[in-house]
This record gives structure tokens, C-alpha cells and sequence, in this order.
């Protein structure tokens, strides 16, 4: 217990930003539009807030070095904090696109610092379980984020005012702590090709999770609004429960299905996670009229299937790493997913409305997820599998962070 107590601060300051990270989600799609703006456009504002992560991801390890975490953190939340207040004084695209940027580096900066920090606190053997109750409680927070804001328009003041204060209260526990700071990072991603060649099927797999999940997330919102008309709150309200339903449906399957990778061929487990993902997708894609009860069930099993196989690809690469090349496999797979995330929402915006109005969003998402599945299945065909008693266990890991992935235990 001793553990979770050193690092409560920093994983309360997680929360709070991942409170702040579902209201931005959700209202800054819907207020785009409320703009006037296009899907497509709005997919391309939502790849600039990519780009500004992959800038504070390169950046965040110097950052820290020359200023140390308690301040970079501070730095970075008093950034977005008054970027989300600038959305309001400033009410058109093109100053959105610049704040989502900062945006971006700032939330990289901010989960950089909080992860390293865990990571250097808390001892080896707990490693494992501190991580998977950070990563829960974060993504729970993501979760109640939208539903603060609920039954509010796009672009009222009032859920801007909600995601600064929860940026802001992030601030507090960082500040208050009287735990010490870690030594600074010093990991550099590998090189692109030596990457690929130590683990394909895990850049692929990366890649694709950022292509597909970034961009159908970042409009998901748009998705909901039209799918789910009449629901209690209006869009805010519609777009809360969509997100809600595919984030639960995530949660759910990761675990079972990492442990289930610990004893098959972590190919076939992704490309299984793939083809489910790929079935919801058609029927959402083909079906966007279906009952709105059968929309947030397959909702559900999309994100089942689509949130659950970015761990599992870092876990085959780990794999297929020696134990000092991990921490710079983590790092240069985030890089990879973060490219993903750049190229997938402004696919994702301009498949929104082609070629079935807003069930073109899913039959991208289904075409990639069939891609991936069969990628992985072509891969077992080219390599063997690592046999099992030279791999890692499984371990609860998302593409938050931004640093070195000093938080999982298989660093050591």
C-alpha cells in the first residue's frame, strides 16, 4: 500500500486531466461544427492536435532535463488551461487549429512528467499493478469528462469554464506533493527501420490503432449526434454515452484479451481483436438507422475489439526486444501510433459523409480493422512466434504517455 500512496497525487493530477481530456473531446468536434465547419476539416484540426503531441512527445524528455517534472508540469497545465479560455474569446477554426496544437504538446509534456514520475517511485514488483490502476482510474475519468458538460451547446461558455477548472485542479496535487522529484529521462525512440525490423507486426498494429482509433474518436461526437437524435442532453449528452459505451466496451475486453495473448501468438490474438472490430463497424456502417440501444451495444463491441490491441503489440514487440532496448521500443512505438493519429481523422472527417452519410465514419474503420487482421495473420506466416517462456507477461499499457515508458515494469 505503501506504493499507491507515494503516487496518489499523481495519479488524482491524471484524472483531473483526463477530465478535462473527455470534455475537449467531445465539445470541440460539435463546436466545430456548430461553425460551420466541414467533417473533413474537422478531421484535419483533429490530426494538428496529433502533430502537437508528436512535438511534446520529442521534446518532453529536454523539457524535463532543464526544468525538472513539477515544472514542466505546472507549465504545460497552465498552457492548456488558458488555450481552452482562448477558445472562447476567439470563436473561429483557424484559432482552434493553432490552441489544439498547444493543446497537443501540452498534454504530452503533462502525461510525460506524471508517468516518468511513477515510474521512478514506485518499486518493481508493484510496478505492475500501480500501472494498471493508474491507467484505470484515467480512463474512467475520460470517461465522466463529457458527461459534466451534458445538455450543453458546443460552444457555450460553460464547458470550457468546467475543462480549464479541471486543468487547473490538476495543478494542485503536483504542487502540494512532498515526494521527490525523479532523475530526468534520458531514451531517444530507435530508428525507424531497426524498429520494424525487430517486431513489423507491432509497428503495423500501432500504427493502424492510431489510424483508427484517433480518427473515428475525434468524430465520434458528429457520429452520435446524428445517430442517437432525441437523447437527454442533446449532441453533448449523445456524444457522452457514445463514448462512454465504446470506452466501457474497452475496458472490459483488454484485460482478458492481454492475458489471453500471454498464451497464444499475440498475431492471432490482434488480428481476432481486429475482426471484431471490423464486424461492429460494418454493421454500424451499414445499419446507422438500427435501433439507438443497438447502436451503443455494437458501439460497445467496437471498442472492444479497436481499444484493446495497441497493448498487445507493444507487449509482441517487448517480445522480441532485449531488455535494454525496451524503454526505446516503447518510446519509438508511441512515435508510430502518434503518425497514426496524424493520417486517421482527416480520413476518418472526409469518410464521415461518403459514401452513406454518417455510416461512412465505421466502413473506414471496418476496411482498416480487416486490414490489420489480415496483416497479422499474413506476419504468422513470415515469422515465428517467440516461445513463451522467453516472453514478457502482458501489461496494462495505452498511448498516453509521452516519455519513456518508464511506468511498466518490463523496464527494469
Amino acid at each position: 500500500m505503501s506504493d499507491y500512496r507515494n503516487v496518489w497525487a499523481l495519479i488524482a493530477a491524471a484524472a483531473f486531466l483526463q477530465l478535462g481530456g473527455g470534455i475537449l473531446g467531445v465539445v470541440t468536434p460539435l463546436g466545430l461544427e456548430t461553425l460551420g465547419v466541414s467533417p473533413g476539416l474537422i478531421g484535419a484540426i483533429a490530426a494538428v492536435y496529433a502533430l502537437g503531441f508528436m512535438v511534446g512527445a520529442y521534446t518532453a524528455s529536454n523539457a524535463v532535463i532543464l526544468f525538472g517534472n513539477i515544472r514542466v508540469f505546472s507549465a504545460a497545465a497552465a498552457t492548456c488551461g488558458a488555450s481552452v479560455l482562448v477558445m472562447q474569446l476567439a470563436l473561429d477554426p483557424w484559432s482552434w487549429t493553432v490552441v489544439r496544437i498547444l493543446q497537443g504538446a501540452a498534454f504530452a509534456w503533462m502525461f510525460s512528467s506524471i508517468e516518468a514520475w511513477l515510474g521512478s517511485t514506485v518499486s518493481v514488483k508493484n510496478r505492475g499493478s500501480v500501472s494498471g490502476f493508474y491507467h484505470l482510474i484515467a480512463k474512467f475519468a475520460l470517461m465522466a469528462g463529457p458527461f459534466f458538460v451534458a445538455g450543453l451547446a458546443p460552444v457555450d461558455f460553460r464547458p470550457y469554464l468546467w475543462c480549464a477548472m479541471f486543468l487547473c485542479l490538476s495543478l494542485l496535487p503536483v504542487c502540494l506533493t512532498r515526494r521527490g522529484e525523479p532523475p530526468a529521462p534520458s531514451v531517444e525512440p530507435l530508428p525507424f527501420k531497426r524498429l520494424f525490423d525487430i517486431a513489423p507486426s507491432a509497428v503495423i498494429s500501432v500504427f493502424l490503432a492510431g489510424l483508427i482509433n484517433s480518427g473515428t474518436l475525434a468524430l465520434l461526437p458528429l457520429y452520435a449526434g446524428v445517430a442517437l437524435p432525441g437523447t437527454s442532453g442533446g449532441a453533448t449528452g449523445a456524444a457522452a454515452i457514445a463514448a462512454a459505451a465504446v470506452w466501457t466496451g474497452g475496458l472490459i475486453s483488454q484485460w482478458p484479451a492481454g492475458r489471453i495473448s500471454d498464451r497464444l501468438d499475440r498475431r492471432v490474438v490482434i488480428a481476432v481483436m481486429g475482426a471484431v472490430s471490423a464486424i461492429a463497424a460494418l454493421v454500424l456502417g451499414l445499419f446507422p438507422g438500427m435501433p439507438q440501444n443497438w447502436i451503443l451495444i455494437t458501439l460497445a463491441v467496437w471498442g472492444a475489439g479497436s481499444l484493446s490491441f495497441y497493448g498487445i503489440g507493444v507487449a509482441h514487440a517487448i517480445d522480441r526486444s532485449d531488455t535494454a532496448q525496451i524503454s526505446r521500443v516503447m518510446s519509438g512505438l508511441l512515435f508510430v501510433w502518434a503518425a497514426g493519429s496524424v493520417i486517421g481523422p482527416p480520413l476518418s472527417g472526409y469518410a464521415f459523409r461518403m459514401p452513406f452519410t454518417e455510416g461512412g465514419l465505421f466502413l473506414l474503420a471496418s476496411i482498416s480493422s480487416a486490414i490489420l487482421a489480415a496483416a497479422m495473420m499474413y506476419r504468422r506466416t513470415k515469422r515465428q512466434d517467440v516461445p513463451k517462456e522467453a516472453q514478457e507477461p502482458w501489461k496494462i499499457t495505452l498511448p498516453s504517455t509521452a516519455s519513456t515508458g518508464e511506468i511498466d515494469p518490463r523496464t527494469e
